[in-house]
């Protein structure tokens, strides 16, 4: 089980495929952006989980052995279609990595959870939180989703988003980023806080769940290979996937 297909409902997915491949450069990645249909946080759930069995079986036709749901929307409505559209093979979510993580070490608190509309009225975290006894703040950040997709990472206009949004939220003592997208802002999170002179641990479920899993794939012998595929083309979408992958994408992502 060295092939892995992660996907997810835009570029932000990519962020996991590059931690992965930094720690696992034996696995094989087949990397698949659902561009035609962001962001899915607006969406009904019927209609991402028709999006999720498409992409899964997908995935599976091109040789994946193991399925991540990087996209934290489709993980809170759509698990139970992946594993059904996987015939067998192993799903990983988002959500579970992030769980873990707070089940093994005590975090500060309040715990604050930031995502899309979608995953925050699944109230998925926030009720698996409470049951282990945290505290917990939930906030749907909408617009952050679409000002990344745009590139604007270090801009006017996503920093008053930010601002705006954990102002909104309160004071915490550890922040779920429970979106792919989020960490590429973590350093714009991180200095509303610096600045109000709040110490937050800041948590990422994108890089939890590459090092989910980095720990349980086999090891395979050689140099996994990269392959890439969008729903939809648009002038900039590898100009946003290198914000994402970290370096220009060879060869270009392919449209199916």
């Amino acid at each position: 089980m060295s092939v892995v297909g992660i996907f997810d409902s835009g570029l932000g997915g990519l962020l996991t495929a590059r931690l992965l491949r930094e720690r696992r450069p034996d696995i094989t990645i087949l990397y698949y952006g659902d561009t035609a249909h962001l962001p899915y946080g607006d969406k009904s759930p019927a209609q991402i989980r028709s999006y999720v069995r498409g992409i899964v079986g997908f995935l599976r036709e091109e040789g994946a052995e193991m399925i991540a749901i990087a996209c934290n929307t489709a993980s809170a409505v759509a698990y139970d279609t992946a594993c059904e559209a996987a015939k067998g093979a192993p799903v990983l979510s988002a959500i579970q990595p992030a769980l873990s993580a707070f089940e093994r070490r005590r975090y500060p608190e309040p715990v604050g959870v930031i995502g899309t509309y979608t995953t925050i009225r699944s109230g998925i975290y926030g009720k698996a939180l409470q049951s282990i006894d945290y505290v917990v703040r939930e906030l749907a950040t909408p617009v952050l989703v679409p000002l990344i997709e745009e590139g604007w990472i270090d801009h006017p206009a996503t920093e008053a988003a930010i601002d705006t949004y954990l102002t909104q939220l309160g004071e915490v003592g550890t922040l779920l980023l429970a979106c792919t997208h989020y960490p590429l802002i973590e350093a714009s999170i991180a200095r509303f806080y610096a600045k109000r002179g709040q110490k937050v641990s800041l948590l990422s479920t994108a890089a939890l769940l590459a090092e989910e899993i980095a720990r349980i794939v086999l090891p395979a012998e050689g140099e996994g290979t990269l392959s890439f595929w969008v729903s939809d083309d648009n002038p900039r979408f590898l100009e946003l996937a290198q914000h994402f992958w970290g370096a220009p994408i060879s060869p270009a992502l392919a449209v199916r």
